[in-house]
């Protein structure tokens, strides 16, 4: 987002986005302690340290938005993770900035996200203890992996192209999710079609090394999610074709694929860290 499209409010600690700061001064959410304490709304997601709260503001023009507001707290950093933010070490950046750039990188980039609002941070001695991140509402969109369970084998399949060719563009644009479960993907019908947006992006980023690594757990995290959705060996077939751009597998795409299914076998025993949040039927993530 452009300087001219951003407006920075309580001494530095808030960043919004101008078109929707009137939204903040109706709700009196202009400073980050406010929005910090807001209560209310419907808990979609509480970890020690950190939350995420369904929440109706009102519209200026009446009635009201529907947001998402991520909120982080000193509980969820560890020692390890407080040193490692002074540092400035890679990957231990504060998340809900990280997100919010991330949302403007896909953006401007062509992908769907959600829609950002703000961004606050409040820092100690160098290091971010406390921050948020407050997005729109993916008006009418569902969790892939609820979408997914509810169709049938021709639509299913068209499913796993769709997403095959939108994971071989975010990948292909640099970027690797970390968490590239099919819950972390929104679909919203239009028409006959059908749009994917991303969500839960504070881990996205845009590796200089190691990034063959990151984009076999990216692969791995939608085969699983996929698995668990009903998807069958047809579907991942076509899903591998599709995200190699090619009906024959080189040898090179052959170990690719054995590094991912091997992989999908060690989240099928360990399971991923928020499995029982993101990947039981019935359980939905929130779309921010």
């Amino acid at each position: 987002m452009t300087e001219n499209h951003l407006l920075v409010l309580d001494g530095g600690r808030l960043r919004v986005a101008r078109a929707l700061a009137p939204l903040l001064r109706e709700n009196g959410l202009e400073t980050l302690d406010r929005m910090m304490a807001l209560s209310g709304g419907t808990m979609m997601r509480s970890v020690p340290g950190r939350s995420t709260v369904r929440i109706e503001l009102k519209l200026p023009s009446g009635g009201t938005q529907v947001t998402f507001l991520k909120r982080y707290e000193p509980a969820y950093l560890t020692p390890t993770r407080r040193l490692l933010r002074l540092l400035h070490w890679p990957g231990a950046k504060d998340e809900a900035l990280n997100e919010w750039e991330a949302i403007h990188a896909l953006r401007a980039a062509g992908f769907s996200t959600a829609e950002p609002i703000a961004v606050g941070q409040n820092q100690s001695f160098g290091v971010v203890l406390r921050s948020f991140l407050l997005t729109a509402e993916i008006a009418g969109g569902i969790a892939a992996h609820d979408y997914a369970r509810s169709l049938e084998a021709r639509p299913r399949r068209e499913l796993a192209l769709q997403v095959a060719e939108l994971t071989r563009r975010f990948h292909g644009a640099g970027f690797v999710h970390k968490d590239c479960y099919l819950s972390h993907l929104f679909v919203v019908e239009r028409g006959s079609g059908r749009e994917l947006f991303f969500i839960d992006l504070q881990r996205v980023a845009r590796p200089r090394g190691f990034r063959r690594r990151w984009v076999i757990k990216d692969l791995a995290q939608l085969a699983y999610s996929a698995q668990l959705s009903g998807a069958t060996s047809r579907d991942l077939l076509a899903f591998t074709r599709a995200y190699f751009g090619r009906d024959k597998l080189t040898p090179a795409d052959r170990r690719r694929l054995t590094s991912v299914l091997r992989r999908v076998q060690t989240l099928h025993r360990r399971g991923p860290k928020y499995d029982v949040i993101w990947d039981q039927p019935g359980v939905h993530p929130p779309n921010v």
